[in-house]
């Protein structure tokens, strides 16, 4: 149970497209001089709110860091709940979006509807402002995050209304069945003529329901591939030639993975590789489908004709599919433009008036661009992509809030400027 604006726990099904790439510093037992630096980040993903009903809000649970390990956050002006609330616990972190709440009207004012069905997938980067124009209605969302350590595990979680304890959210349901690559980085063998580490990924299979003793089955396909230059967030999206997408790049056919006590099955699927002498980074594109074939009865345990490849019958939907990228950079430096550019305002109303109208002149400035994506929100509406000399008309007695922001083309958003005025 939460209080508007946090979080606790939220459990809900959901169909996701996931891309990371990243910015973890990592150094692990027995890692040596010679060995670069790990750079890693959990971000980029468009996930479906398929629970049965409107939801307000959603979190994503990371274990095993600190809130000073989060160095990015996507909210304002990208998505309908702005910036989220980061909520430290024992053993990591909440990074929690959330509805604000009218104590008058006694509901949650912002809220996620129930995505279409069948869903189609969106490759990543269409659930926020600037990715459709379908965004208010097309019952998604797009979250992401920056971080400057490794979690131990990552969960992603849907928020509702706790109809017991009125502007409070609890959870609902099952949590998010697409598993989050969990990225590491060793020193190479012993006596390696190759001074590039070992990467791997390893995905989990979801964890079992309450009084489960298996949870769901999944199958799970994996592409690779490695450059001698960086990855870029921008670059991790369905179809991109950055993302191993032939079938020369299978890093793994097929395999099945299920999570619990007793069962026969890997409960999760670990991929790893030396990098080449002159490799910067690499990334994998992980394919998941749910597994239609038989379970037994008592135990939930999946039992395929071949753990190896689905036969016909075990094949399922595509529950999603996540896109990682993994930097090493000897220099230890971040690639990408990471300063965020700032919005002045020239023209603006007067703070009280009796014109129904009126009319904004604004910039931005960054040292690193001179093309900037405005974006406004007027008296708490979603943000919309906007243009400087922006026109209101028609507008109703009584104050007025107008919100505007700047992104660059790296999709750094600046901090939001607001102006306030009050037509008698």
């Amino acid at each position: 149970m939460i209080n508007a604006g946090t979080s606790w726990k939220l459990a809900a099904s959901a169909a996701l497209l996931v891309g990371v790439v990243g910015f973890t510093q990592v150094h692990g037992s027995g890692a040596t001089a010679a060995s670069p630096p790990q750079y890693g980040t959990l971000s980029n993903f468009d996930v479906f709110n398929d629970t049965g009903q409107e939801t307000n809000g959603f979190e994503i649970e990371l274990d095993g860091i600190t809130a000073a390990d989060i160095t990015y956050k996507f909210g304002a002006p990208y998505e309908r709940y702005g910036d989220p609330t980061i909520i430290p616990f024992s053993g990591g972190v909440d990074v929690v979006y959330a509805s604000p709440y009218d104590a008058t009207a006694k509901k949650f004012t912002v809220g996620t509807p129930l995505a279409p069905n069948p869903i189609t997938p969106t490759g990543g980067h269409a659930c926020w402002t600037g990715g459709s124009a379908n965004y208010p209605t097309a019952g998604c969302e797009h979250f992401g995050l920056g971080l400057a350590a490794t979690p131990t595990n990552v969960a992603y979680f849907w928020l509702v209304p706790d109809t017991a304890h009125p502007g409070k959210l609890t959870t609902l349901g099952g949590g998010v069945q697409l598993p989050a690559p969990l990225w590491s980085a060793t020193p190479p063998p012993p006596n390696s003529p190759n001074p590039a580490p070992v990467v791997a990924a390893a995905v989990q299979a979801p964890e079992p329901d309450l009084g489960q003793q298996l949870g769901n089955a999944e199958w799970v396909k994996v592409f690779v591939t490695e450059s001698t230059g960086p990855a870029y967030l921008n670059h991790l999206v369905t179809g991109d030639k950055a993302v191993p997408n032939k079938v020369t790049e299978t890093e793994t056919e097929w395999s099945l993975i299920q999570a619990g006590a007793g069962g026969g099955l890997p409960q999760d699927l670990t991929e790893s590789l030396q990098l080449g002498k002159t490799s910067e980074s690499v990334t994998r594109r992980f394919e998941f489908y749910k597994y239609t074939g038989a379970y037994d009865s008592g135990s939930h345990e999946a039992l395929p004709v071949n753990d190896a490849a689905p036969s016909p019958g075990e094949l399922g939907n595509l529950i999603g599919t996540q896109m990682g990228a993994l930097n090493l950079k000897k220099s230890g430096a971040i690639p990408g433009d990471h300063t965020a550019p700032k919005v002045i305002v020239t023209t603006k109303p007067a703070a009280t008036t009796t014109s129904r109208s009126a009319r904004l002149v604004f910039h931005a400035t960054d040292p690193d661009n001179r093309t900037f994506t405005y974006f406004c929100s007027l008296d708490a509406r979603i943000p919309t992509t906007c243009t400087s000399a922006k026109s209101l008309t028609g507008l109703a007695r009584g104050k007025h809030v107008f919100k505007i922001y700047a992104a660059d083309a790296a999709r750094n958003a600046s901090k939001a400027v607001t102006i306030t005025w009050t037509i008698k």
